[in-house]
């Protein structure tokens, strides 16, 4: 079988608001799914961004109709920004998750900003964007994203942990997976870190000063 190579930029803004992450990864395809991690940089929000993603649920549908449109074009400067700083050459797609404003499947909608064909137009490349729509139309969740990846990039690995703004776990059973969310991690560990004036915890050190509490955790 030919080898099938994709270069591809994945852009990801997390429901915990510390920036936007871009990648930039070669996947490769022969009797298997293999990756390699090229490049990658987290882009900090400012205060101001920070604020309109935080607030935009209180958005009218004509002020959230703005708010996508700005942030799209936001999204198209870092990732060109992104190319440039790091010289990247070969980019067959750009993936983008945009920015989750609404998600409530079990009332069948879902609405991510900076899916706009403003991103293809802006950054003159392919984009394969608005993950979860499709999913939770058909009565899906729409969420986790990522137990495809699990699946076919992490063979060995009979379950994945995904620490983000909230944590899930893909757990496998021969070729089938299962996902599922199991609570907030950065959403508020975030939070907690203001308090000491820091907007995250780096590397967990003053978590690791913390002590271990056994009788906060409720078992079935």
């Amino acid at each position: 079988m030919d080898n099938q190579i994709y270069n591809i930029i994945g852009a990801m803004s997390g429901t915990s608001l510390d920036g936007l992450d871009l990648v930039h990864v070669r996947f490769k395809k022969n009797l298997k799914w293999h990756f390699k991690i090229l490049n990658s940089k987290t882009y900090s929000y400012p205060k101001k961004w920070k604020n309109r993603l935080s607030e935009a649920l209180h958005l009218t549908p004509q002020e959230l109709e703005v708010l996508d449109l700005d942030f799209t074009n936001y999204l198209s400067n870092k990732i060109l920004k992104f190319i440039s700083e790091f010289g990247i050459k070969n980019v067959d797609s750009i993936g983008s998750h945009g920015h989750t404003i609404f998600h409530q499947p079990d009332q069948g909608f879902t609405k991510q900003i900076g899916n706009r064909i403003e991103l293809s137009v802006l950054t003159k490349f392919q984009v394969i964007c608005d993950f979860r729509t499709q999913d939770v139309t058909l009565g899906g969740q729409g969420a986790p994203l990522v137990p495809i990846g699990d699946l076919l990039l992490f063979e060995g690995h009979q379950a994945c942990l995904n620490l983000g703004g909230f944590a899930n776990l893909s757990i496998k059973t021969n070729k089938e997976i299962i996902a599922y969310d199991i609570c907030a991690v950065n959403t508020v560990l975030n939070f907690l870190s203001t308090k000491i004036n820091l907007d995250f915890d780096p590397a967990g050190e003053n978590a690791e000063k913390g002590n271990f509490i056994n009788g906060i955790f409720i078992t079935p």
